[in-house]
């Protein structure tokens, strides 16, 4: 888990998980607004999101941008077992005969209250699994346009560019400014559609229409947009040429 952002979202988390998940590396966050939680997604600061029980409506835009990035984890309701018993997964099998053996390490029934859920050790057992396991491409991102998450496929953006503090994407015949440097967004599209042809272009490579050796452009829909040969050989690399 290290180097994972996981952000918490609900009520009633009890303190043996954010604890056991800080001590294993995760950057835990948390927050009870959902439009914090919102501009952390679309910014990519974080990397999982946990949401623990039903929130009410006005999270319900943000959910459905977790889940379409791939990055949403939904428990219904958690336990609250002794840090103490916190301590390992597996248990040593044996059982007393009346339904509380401990072969697995833990009982998903909580002590006295006849509640279920999960307990923190099979939470965090599924947040690292769910670490471990890389989610497959993603074909579009989020923006945040006024209140709400705008849907853009990366297929439809042509190229992005510098425009003073925000970088403006070029989305067919659109822009949308978001506010982050190249360098942050290149980190977040594929290496391999997405490439930087100078200081304040990147394009699409699907959506090359020709390279200019001559003039050093490439010609992105109406756009001929110009190459820095400080980039001329990272584009060039990622050329089919024959």
């Amino acid at each position: 888990m290290k180097n994972t952002t996981l952000l918490i979202i609900g009520v009633g988390v009890p303190n043996e998980l954010t604890d056991a998940l800080a001590r294993s590396g995760c950057d835990v966050q948390r927050t009870d607004s959902a439009l914090s939680a919102a501009i952390s997604l679309v910014r990519g600061d974080i990397d999982l999101v946990l949401m623990v029980g039903q929130q009410d409506e006005s999270w319900n835009e943000f959910t459905d941008a977790a889940i379409a990035a791939g990055k949403l984890m939904v428990v219904e309701s958690l336990i609250s077992i002794p840090t103490s018993l916190a301590v390992g997964i597996a248990g040593n099998g044996n059982g007393n005969g009346h339904s509380n053996g401990n072969g697995s390490g833990y009982s998903s029934q909580g002590p006295d209250t006849g509640d279920v859920g999960m307990s923190v050790a099979e939470v965090i057992d599924l947040v690292d699994r769910r670490i471990k396991t890389p989610s497959d491409a993603h074909e579009h991102i989020y923006t945040k346009v006024g209140n709400k998450l705008r849907k853009v496929p990366l297929d439809d953006i042509l190229y992005i560019e510098v425009e003073g503090k925000y970088s403006a994407l070029q989305v067919r015949d659109r822009k949308f400014n978001v506010k982050a440097s190249l360098k942050d967004l290149l980190q977040k599209l594929p290496a391999d559609r997405f490439v930087r042809v100078s200081r304040n272009f990147v394009v699409n490579l699907n959506r090359i229409q020709h390279i200019d050796t001559f003039q050093y452009t490439v010609k992105v829909g109406d756009m001929e947009i110009p190459i820095s040969r400080t980039y001329k050989e990272e584009l060039m690399r990622h050329i089919n040429l024959i």
